[in-house]
């Protein structure tokens, strides 16, 4: 399983690393630079406004199939059509919702069409990512991959021609919003031929019995997204609402998020793949030990040599990247950096919790973490603006990512191998000393990579935290049948 884990990581980060970066640096980027920060400002708010109840279209369902098919992928077929019903409820209920709370919230009435656009994004993503449980269930890494990236691929080729061939100049907001929407749309439209191969055409069933039991058995996966979705997006309506210069500080603090974001989408794909394999081993009563110290290994020496390299330079850094950059900016990114590293740990052991079946104690860590983080930008916010909500993020996901992490080495009993939590800390204390230094005599951008490049290398293969002997062996290992399986 080790090494169907990382055959199967290796599929993804490679198409992910060729489509993602390049997408967010010469297209999102630069469609923020060109639509300015007030309607880019409109843009994120109503983005991050249909994130925060997306999961009304899910319910926790794609989570919960992930799981059942890799524990039982014999069942793929048996509620194909119940649950595309269940799901057509799903998207009337997310839709009324989404649209009576715009009202509610008073948004101004000339926003309506971009939250309209948007939902109907909303709904294509939730749909792909649906599909991709039976890609992830069935084991079909490669497959999985080339759904994770179909949708930023059709975004990035259209948002290129338009940025960069003059066509319209000054790009309206109309038709940034219309690329954005019918890139997700082209992705469903893979997705629907893929889904019709491994499944079947979907038809109406109406089952009341059963969409009462699919309820009871998702709810707890939804809840948890909901309140995960609510922890990481809400700070941007926050924003908007409590801040007096509330628009531009949403523009300023997605500067800063975005790359946050980025990197944790990269994240994100170790839990698309540890789901069903944290599963399937759980399952058959076996260690998760292997799997969970290279998960957390990679994970984590690539972030912390992503916080320090960037936290050197970042006023550099959002300078070449943003017209408008400017304290409120690059002071984000430090608490906004920082962020990744908690979020790592609910990556690997919030996803082992959840192929556990442990939903009730993580709906209450979650919850605490969205106490946490409403609590703190309701208080800093009006005063520090988006570096406030940056503040609120950091300590939000660790309370999230840390408590997880307890609860699976001192409830399950699960943990990783010996001695990885004290290589982690030689490692941060020598990349901490160098940024100390970089703050202190302020190196040129190429010197401090070189200095904080080679002396990742040397910790994290000299200290076998990366240990490329073991993942070269086990990826030319010949495992057996029954071991794959």
């Amino acid at each position: 399983m080790q090494k169907l884990f990382l055959r199967g990581l290796g599929i993804t980060l490679l198409l992910n690393l060729l489509v993602k970066p390049a997408t967010i640096f010469l297209v999102d980027i630069k469609m923020q630079n060109e639509l300015g920060s007030d309607a880019f400002g409109i843009f994120q708010t109503m983005l991050s406004f249909t994130f925060l109840f997306s999961m009304l279209l899910d319910m926790g369902i794609t989570n919960f199939m992930t799981r059942m098919i890799a524990q039982h992928p014999h069942m793929i077929h048996k509620y194909s059509n119940r649950l595309f019903t269940f799901r057509l409820i799903l998207v009337v209920i997310y839709v009324v919702w989404t649209i009576s709370l715009f009202f509610i919230l008073n948004f101004p009435n000339e926003w309506l069409w971009v939250l309209a656009a948007l939902i109907m994004h909303q709904i294509s993503i939730i749909t792909v990512n649906y599909v991709r449980a039976y890609t992830g269930g069935l084991l079909m890494f490669g497959l999985d991959a080339v759904l994770s990236v179909a949708e930023r691929s059709v975004y990035f080729v259209v948002g290129t021609l338009l940025i960069y061939s003059s066509f319209v100049e000054p790009i309206p907001l109309g038709w940034f919003v219309t690329i954005f929407v019918g890139s997700s749309g082209l992705a469903l439209m893979m997705a629907t031929v893929i889904y019709l191969k491994l499944v079947s055409f979907p038809k109406i069933h109406w089952d009341a019995d059963f969409f009462r039991a699919i309820f009871r058995q998702s709810y707890p996966y939804a809840i948890l997204a909901i309140l995960m979705m609510l922890t990481s997006k809400l700070d941007a309506v926050f924003l908007e609402k409590l801040h007096p210069d509330g628009t531009h500080q949403v523009s300023y603090y997605t500067q800063s998020f975005r790359l946050l974001d980025a990197c944790y989408m990269f994240g994100i794909l170790f839990g698309s793949i540890l789901l069903p394999i944290f599963s399937r081993v759980l399952k058959d009563h076996g260690s998760t030990t292997g799997i969970t110290t290279s998960a957390i290994n990679i994970l984590l020496s690539g972030g912390f040599i992503m916080v320090f390299f960037t936290i050197g330079i970042r006023v550099e850094m959002f300078t070449a990247l943003y017209k408008e950059a400017n304290s409120f900016s690059y002071n984000s990114w430090i608490f906004h950096a920082m962020t990744f590293i908690p979020m790592c740990f609910t990556i690997v052991f919030g996803t082992l919790l959840t192929a556990n079946g442990s939903l009730r104690i993580m709906n209450q860590i979650a919850f605490l973490s969205l106490a946490v983080m409403s609590l703190l930008n309701i208080v800093l916010i009006p005063v520090w603006g988006a570096v406030g909500a940056a503040i609120g993020a950091f300590v939000a996901q660790s309370v999230l990512g840390f408590v997880q992490y307890f609860v699976v080495r001192y409830h399950m009993k699960h943990d990783v191998a010996r001695l990885t939590w004290l290589k982690h800390f030689i490692l941060v204390v020598v990349l901490g000393v160098a940024l100390f230094v970089q703050f202190r005599y302020a190196f040129n951008p190429l010197i401090w990579m070189v200095l904080v490049g080679g002396l990742w290398m040397v910790l994290v293969f000299g200290l076998r935290i990366i240990d490329l002997k073991q993942i070269l062996s086990l990826l030319a290992k010949k495992e057996n049948t029954a071991e794959e399986k």
